[in-house]
């Protein structure tokens, strides 16, 4: 490792070995999905029939996602105490902000491959791209901040919120007497169904699956406008906390480490 000689310190490279086997692991995943989605139209694979062609590009997405999520916490954890300051703070976020940049890039890369199978829209592999990059610098930030509750807050944003929505527009059907979600009338319907469009527009996995395909899970238009702007301002948000907390006070073994020098 290349010492700092004005500092004397350490001088870490641009990425650390594990970021850069993290990504690549998120590649060779998605490609192999891509690959066996591939091969199992023209080729008679394991499981190739399973999934129909017109859903292969709504799995990788929800893959990529995945693999976003569970990624973020191991990126930077145990970052060294001896970064501190503020252009050790910059450089964290342009790191975090180049990780999520390239899932992003992968994902459109591989849409447009598959769009070679499934009908796909140069409009919708953008604003999936786009969005996955979102979600995924949102995620990285959150496990830095928070890396204790990071778990939670991420089932609770992907998974609790479309359950909770869907479990409430169900018992609403049931209630008015087996009457469509699109054909109740009244004020109490028309804000249960804003409100149920604003959480799917905003929750990362249904929010996807409607930017890439147009429509979200309950039947309406995926207006992408609102949502990414929302979902700039979290980033901004919790970029400007981490740069405010400073690298060294992310991690509890950072602090213990510059604790006991």
């Amino acid at each position: 490792m290349a010492q700092d000689p004005a500092l004397g310190t350490p001088r870490l490279p641009f990425l650390p070995l594990r970021v850069i086997v993290l990504l690549a692991a998120t590649v060779v995943i998605e490609a192999a999905l891509l690959a066996w989605a591939l091969g199992a139209a023209r080729l008679k694979l394991p499981l190739g029939a399973v999934i129909p062609v017109p859903l292969l590009p709504r799995m990788l997405c929800g893959v990529a996602l995945a693999l976003a999520v569970f990624s973020a916490p191991l990126l930077w954890h145990g970052h060294p105490a001896h970064e501190h300051g503020r252009g050790a703070r910059a450089m964290l976020l342009v790191r975090a902000a180049y990780a999520a940049a390239w899932q992003a890039l992968v994902l459109g890369f591989l849409l447009l491959v598959l769009a070679r199978l499934a009908p796909l829209a140069a409009g919708s592999i953008l604003q999936a791209s786009v969005w996955l990059g979102l979600c995924a610098f949102a995620v990285i930030l959150l496990a830095l901040l928070v890396p204790r509750a990071y778990a939670g807050l991420v089932f609770i944003w992907i998974v609790a919120v479309p359950v909770c929505v869907y479990m409430v527009a169900e018992v609403f059907i049931v209630s008015h007497g087996g009457v469509g979600w699109s054909d109740a009338t009244g004020p109490q319907a028309d804000t249960l169904r804003a409100a149920t469009h604003w959480l799917l527009s905003l929750s990362p996995g249904t929010a996807l699956d409607g930017a890439l395909t147009g429509i979200l899970a309950d039947g309406t238009d995926f207006a992408w406008v609102l949502p990414f702007v929302h979902m700039c301002i979290l980033d901004v948000v919790l970029a400007w906390f981490v740069a405010r907390r400073g690298a060294s006070a992310l991690e509890p073994h950072g602090r213990d480490a510059a604790a006991t020098q």
